[in-house]
Order: C-alpha cells, then sequence, then structure tokens
C-alpha cells in the first residue's frame, strides 16, 4: 500500500512541477513576434521570386513556441547554404535570445558550453 502513496504522490509532484514552468512557455504574442522575426530572418537571405523553402511553412504554421524553438536548426541550415556559417550562427544567436524567458532555462546552453 506505501508503494501506491508514494507513486500518487510522485505523480502530484510531477504535475505540479509541470504547472510551474507551463505559464511561462510563451504568449501568443511572444510566440507571433518569434514566428515574425524568423520569417524576416529567412525572406532577408532569399533571392526575390525564390520559391520559398519547407521550413518556412514549418515556422508560418508551428503551434507553439516549442516547436518554434526545435525549427532553429532548420532555419539555420537554411541561412547557412544562404550566407555562410558565421552569418547564420550569429543570426541564429539573435534568434535563440527571443526565446529567454519563455523555455525552461534547461533548453539553452550553458555558458560553458557557450564559451
Amino acid at each position: 500500500m506505501s508503494w501506491k502513496i508514494s507513486q500518487i504522490s510522485s505523480s502530484l509532484l510531477g504535475l505540479l512541477r509541470e504547472r510551474e514552468a507551463a505559464p511561462s512557455l510563451g504568449s501568443l504574442p511572444q510566440l507571433e513576434h518569434i514566428r515574425e522575426r524568423m520569417l524576416q530572418c529567412m525572406a532577408s537571405f532569399l533571392e526575390a521570386g525564390a520559391l520559398r523553402p519547407a521550413v518556412w511553412s514549418k515556422v508560418q504554421y508551428a503551434d507553439d513556441i516549442q516547436a518554434l524553438w526545435y525549427l532553429r536548426s532548420d532555419v539555420m541550415q537554411l541561412l547557412s547554404g544562404h550566407c555562410g556559417e558565421t552569418l547564420a550562427a550569429s543570426e541564429l544567436a539573435a534568434l535563440t535570445e527571443l526565446f529567454r524567458g519563455h523555455l525552461p532555462a534547461a533548453q539553452f546552453a550553458s555558458a560553458r558550453r557557450r564559451a
């Protein structure tokens, strides 16, 4: 019987921890701001009249900030093909900063890893 109580209390604690993180997972205005910035970033490096890449639609129709977070690598790949890896990395760093405060801190690289 004690293992059931332990299991229930663990489940409840897990739910509480998720609730603590959930409110900061981004508001609709922040989601739209990040989405627009990602689209602008891609548009600035594409030639006029060029077909929009598949990642464009993924960014445009992403449901939440978490989905946009994981699309950063696709945006990086597209940008590095058009403007080089150095410039693409600096653009990606600027995009990454937009996510601060809206995703759990554990998703960001530690200061040691960035150095």
